[in-house]
């Protein structure tokens, strides 16, 4: 049996030329940062510097701006509810947009719907940074930091299933679209019936497929021993210790940054 290949290296479809990636490890280590400071923030500035390099480090594992801002886009209704709500219910700064008397929008009510804005977009584009990988080296990844090989199991059968529920219940509007049935003129009522009756079979394939799986692992004892061996490994190079150590540097630069910023 042939050895598999390491596919740390861009997909080719999302880019034509093909680019080096570091090790799987890094970008965990890289992302858990990023997250982690853009849940404890609360400056927008600061805020808005994470996005800037969480956007830098994308572009530079071959995520494409176009997938980013596509899938940033509609964030800015949002933004637009949360100021307008924190602007309404609490408001906070000079006024810039009235009712007559009744302040509509207000500077600390933009700020924070901003701050809402830049830390989902955080979150979605640390997501995207795991995309140029394939699942093999993602999960030897999650084996390799001493997660629990069960745990790792887990992800990986998730990420097989989701995909697969999804093309179920697509293909399940497919059909119902040939049939006639525009969901859009459907009542409220009707419509979440409808919904209702496209997730049973995919629930029941799912929990079909989940079963025949649980039989097959059971059947190749798995479980039986407390760690298992990988014939594909991950190793660490120079360049990978290199980006490691300047990931801890910046976590320990951020921190320093914040304690500054405290007023």
């Amino acid at each position: 049996m042939d050895r598999p290949r390491d596919r740390r290296t861009a997909n080719p479809k999302s880019s034509r030329r093909r680019v080096k990636l570091p090790d799987p490890r890094v970008i965990f280590t890289l992302v858990l940062v990023l997250s982690g400071y853009g849940v404890v923030v609360r400056d927008v500035r600061l805020m808005a510097a994470l996005l800037v390099l969480a956007m830098i480090c994308a572009a530079a594992t071959g995520v494409g701006y176009r997938r980013l801002f596509g899938s940033l886009k509609r964030l800015w209704q949002l933004v637009v509810a949360i100021a307008l709500m924190q602007s309404i219910f609490a408001p906070e700064g000079a006024v810039l947009i009235t009712i007559g008397s009744f302040p509509l929008l207000t500077l600390g009510g933009l700020l924070k719907g901003l701050l809402v804005l830049f830390r989902l977009s955080l979150f979605i584009i640390g997501g995207a940074m795991f995309t140029p990988y394939s699942q093999r080296a993602l999960i030897q990844a999650l084996v390799q930091i001493r997660l629990p090989y069960e745990a790792a199991y887990m992800i990986s059968i998730g990420l097989r299933f989701i995909p697969q529920m999804r093309e179920e219940l697509r293909d399940s509007l497919i059909a119902l679209q040939l049939r006639g049935v525009v969901i859009e003129k459907l009542k409220l009522r009707k419509r979440l019936s409808l919904y209702s009756y496209l997730l049973l079979p995919a629930v029941a394939g799912s929990l079909q497929n989940a079963r025949e799986l649980s039989m097959s692992i059971d059947m190749r004892a798995f479980r039986a021993m407390r760690g298992r061996t990988s014939f594909y490994t991950l190793e660490l190079k120079r360049a990978d210790i290199v980006m490691l150590c300047m990931v801890l540097m910046l976590a320990a630069a951020l921190a320093v940054v914040m304690v500054l910023l405290r007023p």
